[in-house]
């Protein structure tokens, strides 16, 4: 099937609206700056991709030539919600449903955390685990470390993406945000700078809040700028991780684990000539399963999907083949 280019008609419009909409504000003598609040973005219980700070660039011609849009595109046999496939190389959304709605991520936040976190900081940089870092909650994804333990990011990092570990993501934010609450500015902040005006961040986590949303669109840029760096490469497609680390009373500490998405343990197979690179599963109650991930096809071409909100693992990775089936190979 063809899919939609990235640059149409439609941005054109948007576009040249914007500009129009510039001079009006201008020769009435308007000062009012739009934010990236959400209730102001959205139009019938969706997220207006268009609207943004005018403190950012981010839809300027130059920018949206490299990303695709957020277009309705369907595709025969499918029928999911919330769910995006979105072709790198030619900018093209190749199946897209409920992109712009506003969803709970999850755990896919960690992708977020992990971008900042390069971003500001550096892989040797040590990660120090607090007391609240060893303590997310009963029920979290953790580790069980101990306060006074400490790692790498690069460590941590590995630990975050393919454990999922809530008190990894914790320690991540306090070593690099220099506070917990600054870290979470530093993602908002990012959000925005990437285009995600959708996304609103109220933990390095993911466990749930209900001013913690983004949108299926957004996630796609996240992902789509974590890859850029050379280590969430390296990270996403391993099926598990061991590493030693410096315990609080200075000896050597091992924790083996194994990957939460199931392409990479094996548990679930891609169509034929499908690679799954890798990507972020996501899990809460109010959530349902997440997952977002980067994959090939036989000529090496890169393509992200994106399906949120199912109700089940088995829906969740059904769906998902579904949307790598539509990968041309």
């Amino acid at each position: 099937m063809s899919g939609v280019k990235c640059t149409n008609n439609r941005f054109r419009k948007y576009f040249v609206t914007g500009i129009l909409t510039g001079c009006i504000i201008a020769l009435t003598g308007c000062g009012r700056v739009l934010t990236s609040d959400y209730e102001s973005m959205r139009v019938n219980d969706q997220i207006n991709p268009m609207v943004t700070s005018q403190t950012s660039s981010i839809r300027e011609t130059s920018f949206a030539s490299s990303l695709c849009l957020p277009e309705d595109v369907g595709a025969k046999g499918i029928s999911l919600t919330n769910a995006g496939l979105f072709d790198l190389g030619n900018k093209e959304t190749l199946y897209g449903s409920g992109l712009t709605q506003k969803v709970y991520p999850a755990s896919t936040t960690k992708l977020m955390t992990a971008l900042v976190a390069l971003k500001h900081g550096s892989p040797q940089q040590r990660i120090r685990i607090s007391e609240r870092a060893a303590n997310p909650g009963a029920d979290a994804q953790r580790l069980v470390l101990d306060p006074g333990d400490s790692m790498t990011l690069e460590q941590a990092i590995n630990y975050l993406l393919v454990f999922s570990a809530n008190d990894v993501a914790i320690a991540i934010a306090e070593n690099i945000g220099g506070s917990y609450d600054e870290f979470v500015t530093m993602m908002n902040k990012e959000a925005v700078a990437i285009g995600a005006t959708g996304t609103h961040f109220t933990n390095p986590h993911g466990l749930h809040d209900e001013n913690h949303y983004t949108t299926p669109y957004d996630l796609y840029l996240i992902l789509n700028e974590a890859v850029k760096y050379d280590l969430i490469r390296e990270v996403l497609p391993q099926g598990e991780y061991n590493t030693t680390f410096v315990g609080e009373d200075g000896d050597s500490k091992s924790i083996a684990v194994k990957a939460t998405d199931e392409y990479l343990t094996g548990d679930t197979d891609p169509p034929k000539g499908i690679t799954v690179i890798g990507g972020k599963t996501g899990t809460t109650e109010p959530a349902g399963h997440c997952l977002i991930i980067l994959s090939k096809n036989e000529k090496g071409e890169d393509y992200i999907s994106v399906l949120m909100k199912t109700d089940s693992l088995e829906d969740l990775y059904d769906g998902m083949n579904s949307l790598l089936s539509q990968i041309p190979n």
